[in-house]
């Protein structure tokens, strides 16, 4: 009979055998895991093993190639049908973690099926750049991003690199800075503690959804958002700002939603206020910045993204002087 082999990395040390022989198995196949695990289809170091085994660093897996003949290991793939990520997305890459320059009107991950989102797009430049060393890791977005909106965003690239952003994230030791063009003149730096909740009509939806600020609403979670603004001007006749956003929560829409809240909708962002207006980006927030309160893995103490061709030509166009450090 023959045999597909697998070699175990770091990434799966401590992993049950049944949750990564998932992975490997063709679709079809998932049903005889268990009978295949106790009549030495699937082996390890040459050995039978039960489901709740726990994967060590270096094991061999084998398994029959009739039940995993779609999972080809990671260095036989054919690279020629995977495309790498382009040159000028990537601001860092490093063996823990990726940082990314978003473009405009693309989902980090996909809500329908065909649909293009940038976590696919990152898993298959992680196989074109031959790195994967784990039979059950996968990276993925460590904070989000809305469609709508550019900008710096962090991906895994090993379960380590995974783990610490994660936790540097829960205890506030990232620092999150936001560029946006909002409607009206903000004329001094604000600080807004706001309470944020999904709207009601809205909680049945795996879709898009919107939120409420300092609604009575059960489910609502604080917000600490600080703005700041740089400069003025006016588009179409519209009074605008270049605003500064830091924000110590990362609540969906939060931006969005309280700037709103305080008279000051983004630019474009009609589902919460503003004017629509015409051209090829219809709203402008932009991840521009993470600083980090303390070392991770030797990375910059802080990382900036400059904000793209379309966001400056409307600021541009408003008569407002783009800051030299942007």
């Amino acid at each position: 009979m023959e045999f597909i082999r697998f070699e175990t990395g770091k990434d799966d040390e401590g992993r049950r055998l049944d949750r990564i022989a998932k992975k490997l198995l063709s679709e079809e196949n998932l049903s005889q895991l268990y009978k295949a695990l106790r009549n030495g289809l699937i082996k390890v170091n040459e050995k039978k093993q039960k489901g709740e085994y726990r994967i060590q660093k270096g094991d061999e897996i084998k398994i029959a190639s009739f039940l995993a003949e779609n999972a080809v290991p990671a260095d036989k793939k054919n690279q020629e049908k995977i495309t790498p990520l382009p040159e000028e997305w990537i601001v860092l890459r490093t063996r823990e973690l990726l940082f990314l320059n978003k473009p405009y009107d693309l989902p980090v991950q996909k809500s329908k099926a065909g649909e293009r989102a940038l976590n696919v797009l990152v898993q298959e430049d992680y196989d074109f750049q031959n790195i994967r060393k784990s039979l059950s890791f996968r990276t993925g977005p460590l904070h989000r991003l809305d469609r709508r909106t550019t900008g710096l965003i962090a991906f895994s690239q090993n379960l380590e690199g995974a783990q610490a952003f994660s936790k540097a994230i829960q205890e506030h030791r990232i620092k999150k800075t936001y560029l946006a063009i909002v409607e009206g003149a903000l004329e001094q730096t604000e600080t807004w503690t706001e309470k944020i909740s999904r709207n009601e009509k809205d909680l049945d939806s795996s879709k898009f959804h919107t939120v409420s600020v300092n609604s009575d609403s059960k489910n609502s979670k604080e917000s600490n958002t600080t703005a700041i603004p740089i400069a003025y001007g006016k588009y179409k006749g519209i009074q605008v700002s270049l605003v500064k956003f830091i924000i110590s929560t990362g609540r969906t829409h939060q931006i969005r939603a309280t700037s709103a809240y305080h008279s000051h909708p983004l630019l474009g962002d009609t589902v919460y206020g503003a004017r629509q207006i015409s051209e090829k980006q219809n709203l402008f927030l932009h991840s521009y910045s993470l600083e980090f309160q303390e070392n991770l893995f030797s990375l910059p103490k802080k990382i900036v993204c400059s904000p793209g061709e379309n966001f400056v030509s409307v600021l541009k166009s408003a008569l407002i002087n783009l800051p030299c450090e942007l």
